[in-house]
């Protein structure tokens, strides 16, 4: 297999997946945009995004998460979606609403404000700018919703919805728009997080 690889929250997600599922991946580094956008790597993935899984025998899996799905089928020894029924759904539900309600309002945001993206959409900067103003609050919901103090975002274990939550942190920091201050349960599960080996992913 080889991953290929570049600087995005996409990417950030799955890098810190394998880590955390301690396997290794060959990558192709690619320029985001420029080197994602060619003729070749379009044959790969013919949207021009990344991350795109190649496995041995040539097929290719793409999206970031569809790409962990399979990481974790085929490396169960670490499972991080989840082994019981409900384990998986609740950590599924963890994910997509960190997913949609964060990590999305960050990427909306950068869509829709850096000249990088002006050929994918058509870029509205007025809505930028409201992802922008939107994003404290999801954090203050998300405080909210961990004032059970629970380690993890699922619950007592590491999770994939920490992944998620892992690359809208990673995106705050880029962009400093950081976590409200007086987020408590979440600073700490942030301080967690960035104390892990896979943060450096």
């Amino acid at each position: 297999m080889k991953l290929y690889n570049s600087m995005s929250g996409n990417t950030k997600r799955v890098r810190i997946f394998i880590s955390e599922k301690d396997i290794s991946i060959p990558r192709v580094e690619l320029e985001l945009g420029s080197g994602t956008r060619t003729p070749e790597y379009r044959k790969i993935n013919s949207l021009g995004e990344v991350p795109a899984l190649e496995l041995d025998d040539g097929r290719v899996i793409t999206e970031s998460r569809a790409i962990c799905r399979f990481l974790d089928i085929k490396f169960p020894k670490i499972p991080l979606m989840g082994v019981s029924a409900f384990d998986q759904g609740n950590i599924a539900m963890w994910s997509e609403r960190i997913h949609s309600h964060i990590f999305m309002a960050y990427g909306l945001m950068v869509r829709h404000a850096m000249a990088l993206f002006a050929e994918v959409v058509d870029q509205v900067p007025e809505f930028a700018e409201t992802q922008r103003q939107s994003i404290p609050a999801k954090w203050i919901w998300l405080n909210d919703e961990m004032s059970d103090r629970r380690p993890f975002i699922a619950g007592d274990t590491f999770s994939f919805a920490d992944v998620e939550g892992m690359t809208a942190l990673m995106l705050a920091d880029a962009f400093n728009i950081p976590i409200p201050g007086d987020c408590s349960h979440v600073l700490r599960w942030a301080d967690t997080m960035r104390n892990r080996p896979s943060w450096e992913a």
